[in-house]
C-alpha cells in the first residue's frame, strides 16, 4: 500500500469511530461511507442463515470484517465464508467466498473495483447480490483481474455456491428485499 492508502485507511478509521451505523471502506483512492440499509442487513442475515443451514459453522461466517490484501487496501465484505481453522487477522488465502450486497444505485465498487481485487488474489466464488435490479451475480474461476465464470440469477431463483473445500451453500432468493 501507498502512504497516500496509508493516510486514507487512517482517515477512514478516525470516521468510524464517529459515525455508528455506517461502513466504511477506501475504494479506489475514496473513502467511501455507506449507510447500512435494512435490505442489506436483512439480505445478509438469510445469507448467513443459508450458509449455517448448508453446514458452515458459524465460526466461518463473518460480516463487516477486515480481510487483508498484501500490498492493496483491505476489504470489508459484507458476508465472508472462509476455510475451516482461518484466524484473526484474516487475510484473503483464508477466504473461500465473498459476497456483496450493492448499496447504491450505478456503483461500480461491487462490480468493478472489488471484482477486480477479488479476482486478482484469487477469492474462488464471488457472489454480487443487487437489490436495486433484484438479480445476483455469481462469480467463479478467477483469472487475471476477472472471472472466467459468470451466472446471474433472478431474486426468486436458488443460487448453489460450490466452495472449494467440497462445501455446497444453496441461498433460496425468494425473500430477498429490492430497494428502489
Amino acid at each position: 500500500m501507498s502512504v497516500q492508502d496509508d493516510i486514507l485507511w487512517e482517515a477512514a478509521e478516525r470516521a468510524a469511530a464517529q459515525f455508528e451505523g455506517f461502513k466504511i471502506e477506501v475504494v479506489g483512492g475514496h473513502i467511501v461511507m455507506t449507510p447500512q440499509s435494512d435490505v442489506q442487513s436483512w439480505t445478509i442475515r438469510r445469507v448467513q442463515n443459508a450458509a449455517e443451514a448448508s453446514g458452515i459453522a458459524e465460526e466461518r461466517l463473518l460480516s463487516d470484517v477486515l480481510i487483508q490484501f498484501p500490498g492493496e487496501p483491505p476489504r470489508v465484505p459484507d458476508v465472508t465464508i472462509l476455510k475451516d481453522g482461518a484466524k484473526e487477522p484474516y487475510s484473503y488465502d483464508d477466504v473461500l467466498a465473498a459476497v456483496e450486497i450493492v448499496s447504491t444505485e450505478d456503483d461500480d465498487n461491487d462490480y468493478v473495483i472489488k471484482l477486480r481485487q477479488y479476482a486478482r488474489f484469487g477469492i474462488p466464488t464471488y457472489l454480487i447480490i443487487d437489490p436495486f435490479q433484484g438479480q445476483c451475480t455469481l462469480l467463479t474461476r478467477p483469472k487475471g483481474d476477472t472471472y472466467a465464470s459468470r451466472d446471474d440469477y433472478a431474486y426468486g431463483e436458488t443460487v448453489t455456491l460450490h466452495l472449494m473445500d467440497g462445501s455446497t451453500v444453496d441461498i433460496p432468493t425468494d425473500k430477498f428485499k429490492r430497494k428502489s
